[in-house]
């Protein structure tokens, strides 16, 4: 009753997620697969093959870096979808989205203001030793957000076949924003996205916001602009919401100033090196014969 569709960087998915789903989803179920060991699909465009190749009325999206904690999670997800106004529910998501291209720059900002809304282990490879944090803050069940966080989100099957609901790959071709970009249609079809509190997953890996992602993040803050600034489940004033795009900017500037400097420091790196000077000497007469 459920497929399970996963963007893999190997030809399959390892044994241990395997036996995992196995002894703890409960229902009925399949693997979709998309074999993205030679890179030949964005995200966006992997995830659409496995909504064609997936046979079940519900349809989760995973990373393959995750394992479930709970018993008998396929029940209640399709609990969760019981409420007909539910379109799409995951583990972690955004109350809150400026009109700026801004995401996860500041915990201390989005925790002061009960911007995001989780419920998962989160786990960090330090030298070689796995840290284990929770994160957990759902007090009264499900909450409604406006984003839900990538590592796994699970939308009804017949909502691609009776809409326009698709993942975006003509706009983007990369690895980022397709969450924000599938819940803001979501959004726009005025169904509801929930994060949900009895489903609990590991995550073995952190996201980076490298330069890609800031490309990706004016491709997609530019197609929902008409939308922004958008609060679900957050008691804000006016002032409130304009001292928070004040911050959330200034967030956003330092954070691609940082970005700048590194890659500039990079640069100078490169150009320090043996193998850099010895291709200019190489290139030299090829030079003096341009000018």
């Amino acid at each position: 009753m459920i497929s399970l569709i996963i963007c893999s960087r190997q030809p399959d998915i390892s044994q241990t997620l395997q036996d995992n789903i196995a002894k703890t989803v409960g229902i009925e179920y399949e693997l979709v697969i998309i074999d993205n060991s030679k890179n030949i699909y964005s995200i966006f465009s992997a995830y659409n093959e496995g909504v064609r190749r997936a046979k079940y009325p519900y349809l989760c999206f995973m990373h393959e870096d995750i394992l479930y904690n709970t018993q008998d999670w396929g029940r209640k997800v399709l609990e969760h979808f019981q409420n007909e106004k539910v379109g799409l529910i995951g583990i972690g998501g955004s109350h809150y989205l400026s009109k700026y291209p801004v995401s996860l720059l500041s915990w201390k900002l989005a925790e002061r203001n009960k911007l995001y809304s989780f419920n998962y282990i989160q786990r960090y490879d330090e030298n070689r030793k796995y840290k284990t944090e929770i994160f957990n803050n759902l007090q009264d069940g499900s909450v409604e957000v406006v984003a839900v966080d990538g590592m796994w989100f699970c939308i009804k099957r017949d909502i691609f076949e009776h809409t326009s609901l698709k993942f975006d790959e003509k706009s983007f071709n990369q690895f980022h924003f397709y969450d924000f970009d599938i819940s803001m249609q979501i959004y726009a079809l005025k169904m509801k996205t929930k994060v949900v509190p009895d489903i609990l997953i590991e995550h073995f890996s952190t996201g980076s916001f490298d330069k890609v992602w800031y490309d990706n993040a004016f491709i997609f803050y530019k197609k929902w602009k008409d939308y922004f600034p958008i609060a679900i489940g957050l008691d804000l004033s006016e002032d409130a919401i304009k001292n928070l795009e004040y911050e959330l900017v200034m967030k956003f500037i330092q954070s691609a100033v940082n970005l700048q400097d590194d890659l500039q420091r990079q640069l100078q790196s490169i150009r320090k090196s043996k193998r850099y000077r010895l291709g200019q000497f190489l290139l030299s007469p090829i030079n003096w014969l341009k000018k």
